[in-house]
């Protein structure tokens, strides 16, 4: 079966969801799975926002990056736009509330992440499914369903986005201490670095098909390589270039998944100048030629 990677928008998801909205740089809608029709099982995806779904009934079992998951009440997973999601399986009965945001969005309003360990959010380099009490599932819910009332409303109140702002805030605390306490310690960080790497970050996801040089990146950002060099490595743990291939990697394994591309046509679509160039760059991050991993894959 022939499967290509789905690649939805936000703007497109809140088309579909919630066209009365306020904002359009966030959403946040009630899943099941009879409305759930445009996602297809066994189809790659990835989004151009960040989020999370909370599992409030059923089973979802589902491939998040590398990892095959199952997912079930009083679970949460994350995603970003560097983030492959497949669904394999999902009960008749399953419910979850996702929460979608850009980044521009969340920079427009004020909001940052700060600390490495909120940052880490943004990235692919750690497992993003957590199983949360009770109490603290109810928490994450109240605050998501106060946003959806606040974005549908139609008569917005006088500070509307003061209150949405703070919100965002307590969600972004909240993901802190309560998901990424036990993963990465937290340090402190300058407002300014931080804002460097997230429009490193940033521009990553939008050009890493084209554009996969340190010193591009740096040169966009108007800083030196070493500068950005430094403050990447000092804010996310990881060397820019780390990011960038973890970036690269996450594309080229779902369209060898997929089975909807040729090897041929992925080293042209992401940009490799030839094939030992493309096997290399696999092979380094991966063990073995890509040609063995759909091999097995099929298998």
């Amino acid at each position: 079966m022939e499967r290509r990677i789905t690649f939805f928008t936000l703007k497109e998801f809140v088309a579909r969801q919630m066209n009365k909205q306020q904002y359009d740089g966030f959403t946040i809608c009630h899943l099941q799975k009879n409305k759930m029709a445009d996602i297809k099982l066994y189809e790659p995806m990835r989004t151009d926002s960040f989020g999370m779904s909370i599992i409030l009934s059923g089973r979802l079992r589902m491939r998040i990056g590398f990892s095959e998951q199952e997912i079930h009440g009083n679970m949460i997973f994350l995603h970003s736009p560097t983030t492959i999601i497949e669904f394999l399986n999902m009960d008749d009965d399953l419910d979850m509330i996702t929460f979608m945001f850009s980044l521009d969005f969340a920079k427009k309003i004020g909001i940052f992440f700060h600390g490495k360990t909120s940052l880490d959010f943004l990235l692919d380099n750690y497992l993003r499914v957590f199983t949360l009490q009770e109490r603290v599932i109810k928490r994450f819910v109240m605050y998501l369903e106060h946003l959806q009332e606040l974005n549908l409303s139609t008569k917005p109140s006088k500070n509307q986005a003061e209150i949405i702002k703070n919100t965002f805030a307590l969600i972004n605390y909240e993901v802190e201490s309560e998901l990424m306490g036990d993963i990465v310690n937290r340090v402190v960080l300058s407002g300014r670095k931080e804002k460097l790497c997230l429009d490193f970050i940033t521009q990553v996801v939008e050009q890493f098909q084209s554009h996969r040089s340190v010193q591009y990146y740096a040169d966009s950002l108007f800083v030196s390589r070493k500068y950005l060099s430094r403050v990447v490595k000092e804010v996310t743990g990881m060397s820019p270039m780390q990011i960038i291939e973890q970036t690269l990697m996450a594309e080229v394994t779902a369209k060898l998944r997929s089975n909807f591309y040729s090897i041929s046509e992925i080293m042209q679509q992401l940009n490799f100048s030839d094939l030992p160039t493309f096997s290399k760059f696999f092979k380094k991050n991966m063990g073995q030629s890509p040609i063995l991993y759909r091999k097995e894959l099929l298998n």
